[in-house]
Parts: structure tokens; C-alpha cells; sequence
């Protein structure tokens, strides 16, 4: 596998590089657009949770799974999708996981250090997109191999401590920003921005490195000592 990850708009390319396979999970927040999303799934395994399988099937994109508790997801396209072949793993609405918790569980089990491509992650309510981020970051600390969750206006992906990221930027960003997804986060360089940081002090309770701007034509490069740090990207314009 290539060192680098090509997503619409955005190039990444993690030091150390992705080991793993790449699966697409599409979830049931913010739809992304359809051309986007079909562009996305190239040659990824693509995994629907709950009301990504409604996402998936309306952009005529057969997932290879369904999971999770379906209480979301459209009946109809559920038994079309079903009735193509696809693997549904359906669990009870009484449960003490998320959708998107047992879909990066199930990853882990099935592959070693897998890549976790998340769309459908954006939008709504500020609980999910919290319990989105954190479940991400735990599965990354749990063996994940590399994660990024975007979609045509949003990305976020997870700077692990010794580790370093390079993003060429295919459509220019309005923001970039800088989160520290840990108590602390100590070392810490940008590049490619309007203001860098050179081995920085970064804390999650004082989250002040956001809306930064990338330099046209020059990739923003980032790195990090220790520590989880959220390398986050908006194309959204108010």
C-alpha cells in the first residue's frame, strides 16, 4: 500500500505510513455529496453503520456490512441491500456501545491495523460528533492503524506522539486547526500556515491554535512529540 491516503480535495500522508486495509465507513450524520462519496469508496472496502446503509444505497454504492442497531436506517433499503448479498451484523438497541463503537470494534477484529476512512460523521447534534471523535481516538490508542474523519466540507485525522502528517491540499482549505486530543500535547510543529508553531506546548483545555490558513500552494505539515493531536481542516465557508 502507498504511503499516503487520496481522498477528494486532500491528500494525507502519515509518518509512519498506513500498514493496514482501507475501509470506508459511512455513517448516517451529515449526507456527503454524492460524487464525493462515490470517489471516496474507490478501491476501499466500504462499510455501512445504521444509517449509512440509506446514505449508501441512494448514491447506488453497495456496502460489503451493514451494523448496528438499524433503529435509523431505512427498512426498505436495508432488506434491498440485504437481498444483494450483503452482510448485515444487527445488534439490539439495548447495549452499551455506540453504532460507530462496534464498527471500529468489528475492524479490529477482523484486520490488523486497518485504515478507517469516516464520512457521515459531521453535522447534528454536539454529543455525537463528541462521542464520534473521542471513539475514534480510543480505537487509534486500541490498534487502529491510522483514521480520518471527512467529508466534502470537514476533516479531522489523529497525529499520534512521534508521528507527523503532510496534507496536499486539492481544493484549498478556509481554516486549519490544531486540537489537542490528550491532557497534553508537547512538541508540536505546523508548517505551510499563516502562523507556525515550532515545538509547541499544546493542552486540551486551552484550545487556542484554530483558524489558522494554509499557504497557497505549500502542503500543511505537521508533527508531534507526544501526545494525540486532532489535525482538523474546513473547505466550509460561512
Amino acid at each position: 500500500m502507498p504511503p499516503e491516503i487520496r481522498l477528494p480535495q486532500v491528500t494525507l500522508s502519515p509518518t509512519p505510513p498506513p500498514a493496514g486495509v482501507e475501509v470506508l465507513l459511512v455513517a448516517g450524520g451529515r449526507k456527503p455529496l454524492i460524487p464525493w462519496l462515490l470517489e471516496a469508496a474507490e478501491g476501499r472496502t466500504v462499510w455501512a453503520v445504521d444509517r449509512g446503509v440509506d446514505i449508501c444505497m441512494e448514491a447506488g454504492l453497495l456496502p460489503a456490512l451493514v451494523l448496528g442497531d438499524a433503529d435509523s436506517a431505512s427498512k426498505r433499503l436495508l432488506k434491498a441491500a440485504k437481498s444483494r448479498g450483503v452482510e448485515a451484523l444487527l445488534v439490539s438497541r439495548e447495549k452499551n456501545e455506540t453504532d460507530l463503537q462496534i464498527a471500529l470494534r468489528t475492524l479490529l477484529e477482523r484486520f490488523y491495523r486497518p485504515t478507517a476512512i469516516l464520512t457521515g460523521c459531521w453535522g447534528g447534534r454536539f454529543d455525537h460528533t463528541w462521542s464520534n471523535v473521542m471513539s475514534v481516538v480510543g480505537a487509534l490508542r486500541n490498534g487502529l492503524g491510522f483514521a480520518a474523519m471527512v467529508d466534502h466540507r470537514e476533516l479531522l485525522t489523529v497525529v499520534r506522539g512521534g508521528g507527523a502528517m503532510t496534507l496536499s491540499h486539492g481544493k484549498a482549505p478556509c481554516a486549519v486547526s490544531l486540537l489537542a486530543l490528550s491532557e497534553r500535547c508537547s512538541g508540536v510543529s505546523i508548517s505551510g500556515v499563516h502562523w507556525p508553531l515550532e515545538r509547541t506546548l499544546l493542552e486540551k483545555d486551552v484550545p487556542y491554535a484554530i483558524s489558522n490558513r494554509a499557504c497557497d500552494g505549500m502542503p500543511t505539515c505537521s508533527r508531534l512529540e507526544e501526545g494525540d493531536l486532532g489535525l482538523y481542516v474546513s473547505w466550509w465557508e460561512r
